[in-house]
């Protein structure tokens, strides 16, 4: 390894063993260009007007950012507007009328497993529920599939998983897991990778 390349590998051990906040970085920059910030906005708010955030945040890790709100995206939410009693006291009508949600299908785990009730709270249908059945409200449905997909959630809270929307600067607004998977079949269809594979194309016209 010539000494170019053991340079280039020292600087970005080192960029990656102290991470600087982007505003601060930029700033800086800026400020040894001789350049001012004065008049620049650094910051991502003017990307995300238009889209109601909930703040996500962990005291024990000082994780902060943003995801889209979820309650006023859902079509039959509040689930009140059906559900008056508990599910366990809802009366089969015995009808051969469309059952409610028919156009559901779970295939999420093993059925013998996981049933809506795994996810849904059965008492109270305006939350989700977790396996100790603590209440979680739609917004934060990402503490609901954290229980299994751990290792995804971490990812995600890094920024390794998932998608922000529009750019790192500050305030970070990532889609929540639901905005990319959709939570009763989460699996996603396999497709070509965006950028084009010229070698895959070399094999199908060798030409």
């Amino acid at each position: 390894m010539d000494k170019i390349k053991i340079i280039s590998l020292l600087l970005l051990l080192g960029a990656c063993s102290n991470p600087v906040h982007h505003k601060d970085s930029l700033i800086t920059k800026l400020e040894t260009d001789g350049a001012t910030a004065v008049g620049y906005e650094i910051s991502a708010e003017q990307y995300t007007t238009g889209i109601k955030k909930v703040p996500f945040g962990n005291t024990t890790n000082d994780t902060l950012f943003f995801i889209p709100e979820r309650t006023s995206r859902i079509e039959s939410f509040p689930c009140n507007k059906c559900h008056i009693v508990p599910l366990t006291k809802m009366a089969p009508t015995g009808g051969n009328e469309k059952k409610a949600h028919w156009q559901i299908s779970l295939e999420h785990a093993d059925r013998e497993i996981m049933d809506c009730a795994t996810c849904h709270n059965s008492d109270n249908m305006e939350y989700l529920q977790a396996q100790n059945h603590r209440s979680i409200s739609f917004n934060n449905s990402y503490d609901v599939c954290r229980q299994c997909h751990s290792t995804q959630y971490s990812d995600w809270l890094g920024g390794a998983h998932g998608k922000n929307i529009n750019v790192w600067l500050p305030p970070r607004l990532a889609k929540n897991c639901v905005d990319c998977h959709n939570p009763h079949s989460p699996g996603l269809e396999k497709r070509w990778p965006a950028r084009l594979n010229t070698v895959k194309i070399q094999e199908l016209d060798p030409r």
